[in-house]
């Protein structure tokens, strides 16, 4: 019998066999574990980045509508009132942790009044001038959950550059550290332990849980947070234009001037031709807005012109840029709402005005009220002379007068003295001379435009729309003419004759003024005045 010899080309094959399945295991392994990632990366982290911004940004929309809720008189009256629910401690507003969506996403949100001074540097807090108003920092920080492994995604190896990239959990140079590494992470701030916020700026971004012992930790899951910080300014009728006409413009006058200065740095000075001086980064704001084609300057203009549409006619002398699709509208105005007001009934004696003012007439308010609660009072009309003193010599007054009349006659005028800041709300027309507005405060020789403000009233409109009447205001020649005041009428049809100095601003429908007027625009006026709305300034993510 034959034996047969055992081959060693079947255990060849066997190991060949079991080395190609290896290889072939091993590179469906790296296959798949390259997907997984690239899916976790692609999928899942650029997901939740995404999201995370979006929630930090719903966040800024909340606040921005708590904001709004503040502006006065607003109607419907806001219900809740403003900052219902948030953590509120002074100035500073925190909202509760927001979750929203089917991802689970957290905001929160923290608004801080803040303003900046004439320098423009930040400063926290209410601002200090009771005639100006604050602005708004808010802070939103957003959060989504990172479901899957604790993995990074693609590359996340330090490099070796010589600069930092971590540093002890709480410590102040956390803050000056931008990057961590070199892959998605770095990019993404992938949180697998700790928020980075907390660790950067304290407990005060987490959860507003207290009793956790460690703030910065986020628990099993991991997170990506994104945080975003905007600026939020208050729209006043002033802000940065010297004359704003919604229709027609025509004037100054063919010597006239157009420049700004800041009144805040002192006294008015002309230096819109000196660039070493240094006021003069304020003297070239004396700018135009109007609102339609029909644009005729004269003079010299000192500043910008935007029109909607309009052909300029005069731009050799205008030293900024001329801008011809910028449309704007000015809203009817409406009286405030008085509710909180000090309000005094007509009457005879100290502290009161007469139900019309007639003739020579001076008023010395029985208390000083506050730039939110003046004193306020209602007269028919205006046509003597009016004569407004503080409460105290050198206690700041606060003074309101509705004029559902006329203010007109040869001899209507309103004298400002030190410490009042008076504003007048007309319902029909003014027609003075220049020299019987008179604003001597904080002196005749330097006085703030903001201490004496008008504003026009729009009139009624019928069911077509259209106005039931007229707005007019005529400022007549009279010397001497120094006028420093502002005037907020956007339905008035303005005339300036004469060749006066003025001093601040006005915003009408339609201007004509043939005079060598000498116009400046008081930059301080940015932040005075009554609050129309509110706008975002700025927007910056934080990508510490």
């Amino acid at each position: 019998m034959k034996i047969k010899s055992n081959s060693n080309e079947s255990g060849n094959v066997l190991i060949c066999v079991l080395g190609a399945i290896l290889v072939v295991s091993l590179i469906g392994a790296n296959v798949l574990r390259n997907s997984t990632t690239r899916l976790n990366t692609s999928s899942n982290q650029v997901r939740a980045w995404k999201e995370a911004l979006s929630a930090a940004e719903a966040g800024g929309d909340m606040a921005f509508a708590e904001i709004r809720k503040t502006l006065p008189g607003a109607s419907p009256t806001p219900s809740p009132s403003p900052w219902t629910g948030w953590t509120n401690s002074g100035t500073t507003h925190v909202s509760p942790v927001t979750t929203f969506g089917s991802d689970n996403l957290k905001a929160r949100t923290v608004v801080e009044t803040c303003y900046f001074d004439s320098s423009g540097v930040f400063h926290p807090g209410a601002n200090p001038d009771p005639n100006a108003n604050s602005w708004y920092r808010v802070r939103s920080k957003g959060t989504t959950p990172l479901p899957g492994l604790k993995r990074t995604g693609m590359d996340d190896t330090l490099v070796n550059d010589g600069h930092s990239h971590f540093a002890a959990k709480g410590s102040t140079a956390m803050q000056d550290i931008t990057a961590r590494g070199n892959g998605d992470s770095t990019l993404r701030k992938i949180d697998f332990r700790y928020d980075h916020f907390v660790t950067t700026y304290g407990n005060d971004w987490d959860d507003p849980l207290g009793t956790r012992n460690d703030p910065a930790a986020i628990g099993a899951t991991p997170q990506i947070s994104r945080r975003i910080e905007q600026i939020v300014t208050p729209v006043t009728p002033f802000f940065d234009a010297a004359i704003k006409a919604s229709a027609s413009f025509y004037g100054l006058g063919s010597a006239a001037m157009l420049d700004s200065y800041d009144s805040r740095k002192g006294p008015y000075v002309f230096v819109a031709n000196d660039p070493t001086n240094p006021r003069y980064p304020d003297s070239r704001h004396g700018s135009l807005q109007i609102g339609s084609s029909t644009a005729t300057v004269k003079g010299m203009l000192y500043g910008d012109v935007a029109t909607n549409g309009g052909t300029i006619v005069g731009s050799s002398q205008i030293t900024g840029t001329i801008d011809n699709n910028v449309p704007f509208n000015l809203d009817d105005y409406h009286m405030p709402d008085t509710s909180t007001w000090a309000y005094q009934p007509a009457g005879a004696g100290a502290g009161k005005l007469p139900a019309a003012v007639s003739s020579s007439t001076t008023l010395t308010p029985p208390v000083a009220g506050s730039s939110n609660a003046p004193v306020y009072y209602v007269i028919s009309s205006l046509t003597g002379a009016l004569t407004v003193n503080p409460t105290a010599a050198g206690t700041d007054t606060y003074v309101a007068i509705h004029v559902t009349g006329n203010i007109s006659s040869n001899s209507a005028g309103i004298t400002v003295n030190p410490n009042v800041h008076l504003k007048v709300y007309f319902d029909h027309d003014i027609n003075v001379k220049n020299n019987n507005l008179i604003n001597q405060n904080p002196s005749l020789a330097n006085p703030i435009a903001g201490n004496l403000q008008f504003y026009g009233i729009s009139p009624p409109r019928d069911a077509n729309g259209i106005p039931q009447w007229t707005q007019t205001i005529n400022l007549n020649s009279g010397t001497p003419s120094t006028l420093a005041m502002t005037f907020y009428a956007p339905s008035a049809e303005v005339t300036l004759n004469g060749n006066p100095d003025f001093i601040g601003t006005m915003v009408c429908k339609t201007f004509y003024g043939n005079g060598n007027v000498s116009w400046h625009y008081d930059r301080a006026l940015n932040n005075e005045g009554e609050v129309l709305d509110f706008r975002i300034a700025s927007y910056v993510e934080d990508t510490r």
